[in-house]
């Protein structure tokens, strides 16, 4: 049973997001929002977008479709120049992004490493009370 609300609280948490993609960028230093438009200024609604980290412009990080104006957001994980690629089938926008000022006074320092550490402090703290539970409830002689 508890397996179920916490299935119920994943969609839950998942349907109040604009996107599932939304929801699991946790580690998102910055939010990037790219217009991508034709070339007679028309906004390239519906079109695949591919992004880029920086240095490799050979395997996207992020894919997904831009809205009815033409727009598509994505988060970042690092500074540096981050590329963004949409296509309609028949025109190609590309546009490069500078992420940060490179001073990493503005960074926001969420990393991999305090998440986990994060999680790994609940979870002892879970077992500890798990621990302490059964030790109250534990028959005595």
């Amino acid at each position: 049973m508890p397996t179920l609300r916490f299935i119920g609280l994943v969609f839950l948490a998942l349907s109040l997001c604009k996107s599932p993609a939304a929801a699991l960028d946790l580690l998102a230093t910055h939010q990037v929002t790219v217009q991508f438009a034709t070339q007679d200024g028309k906004p390239m609604a519906d079109a695949e977008v591919s992004v880029f980290a920086p240095g490799d412009l050979t395997h996207p990080v992020k894919t997904g479709r831009t809205d009815k104006d033409g727009k598509f957001e994505f988060g970042t994980d690092r500074d540096g120049l981050w590329t963004a690629e949409a296509r309609n089938g028949v025109e190609v926008a590309r546009a490069t992004i500078k992420v940060g000022t490179g001073s990493g006074e503005d960074r926001n320092d969420r990393s991999a490493y305090w998440l986990v550490g994060a999680l790994g402090v609940l979870l002892a703290m879970a077992v500890l009370f798990r621990f302490l539970r059964a030790r109250t409830r534990a028959p005595r002689r």
